[in-house]
């Protein structure tokens, strides 16, 4: 049986490039692989073929933009890649599971109820205190990737693979450099993501070592810019309802923007035994 494509690179180029048409040849490069065997082992992987996959995620990011913010659908749509008001709505629909409009429409309701409400109830584990702007430079990461539901690897938890794996390459990388901070991004939007199919990058910066990545480990960066970072204390298991709580009914009583893209976490004590002493630093992009 012929050993599996590295993804990562591929990963790295269609996701860095969702608005750019890319050639299969171009992707298939980075594996090594004819195109044809590389379309046959990425599907077989992904559950998708490259088109599907660039189109689903194409589409989705379009979706959390009309959840986040009010541009007009058809600015969207073109810059989604589409002409047409029609031509979007009908591969939203084909995708989602509703029109653009009738997406929109569940979230703008949502939101003015939320405007209406008088006292908004934070959650456990958040202090009223806990809020703060941030500016923060760029820095890069190295990450393993987890596929499926939030709430199966919620953060870096004890004995998971991807926590094994990351602890392994770090001793074997750079066992001089102790400073690693553990960092998580939240890809995808479970309301609009289908489960099996969330991609939850943990990861722990890189610093200035020269030493190459080895096969296995995916190389990126967290963008600089302006955040909205909000301290969690508890479990990473409830971390999933801290972001809906966050999305679904801070936000929508302030007048922060979000920008569209993905929200990440810092994990200031990771190796913490008590789940209730655990603290983590959720970060949201804002315009």
């Amino acid at each position: 049986m012929p050993k599996p494509p590295n993804l990562y690179p591929v990963w790295n180029k269609l996701e860095k490039q969702l608005n750019e048409t890319i050639g299969l040849n171009q992707v298939a490069f980075f594996t090594g692989y004819s195109d044809w065997h590389f379309h046959r082992l990425f599907k077989s992987i992904q559950g998708e073929n490259v088109k599907e996959y660039i189109r689903r995620l194409r589409l989705e990011k379009a979706a959390y933009e009309l959840k986040i913010t009010n541009f007009p659908i058809l600015e969207i749509a073109i810059e989604t890649g589409f002409l047409s008001h029609e031509a979007f709505s009908k591969a939203f629909k084909r995708v989602i599971g509703s029109t653009p409009s009738e997406f929109r429409k569940q979230f703008q309701k949502k939101k003015n109820i939320k405007k209406k409400t008088n006292h908004l109830t934070i959650p456990d584990g958040i202090s009223k205190f806990g809020f703060q702007i941030k500016i923060i430079s760029t820095f890069p990461i190295v990450y393993v990737r987890h596929i499926g539901s939030y709430e199966e690897l919620p953060g870096p938890l004890a004995g998971s693979k991807e926590v094994l794996s990351l602890q392994s390459f770090i001793q074997n990388w750079s066992p001089s450099y102790s400073n690693h901070k553990w960092i998580g991004i939240s890809q995808d939007d479970p309301e609009i993501s289908p489960k099996g199919k969330i991609r939850f990058d943990l990861g722990i910066t890189a610093g200035s070592s020269q030493n190459p990545i080895p096969e296995g480990f995916g190389i990126g960066s967290i963008p600089g810019g302006k955040y909205l970072q909000i301290r969690y204390q508890g479990s990473y298991h409830n971390l999933p309802k801290i972001y809906n709580w966050i999305l679904n009914d801070y936000i929508k009583t302030t007048s922060y923007k979000l920008k569209n893209q993905p929200p990440w976490e810092c994990y200031l004590n990771p190796q913490e035994k008590l789940d209730d002493k655990r603290i983590t630093d959720i970060y949201f992009p804002i315009r």
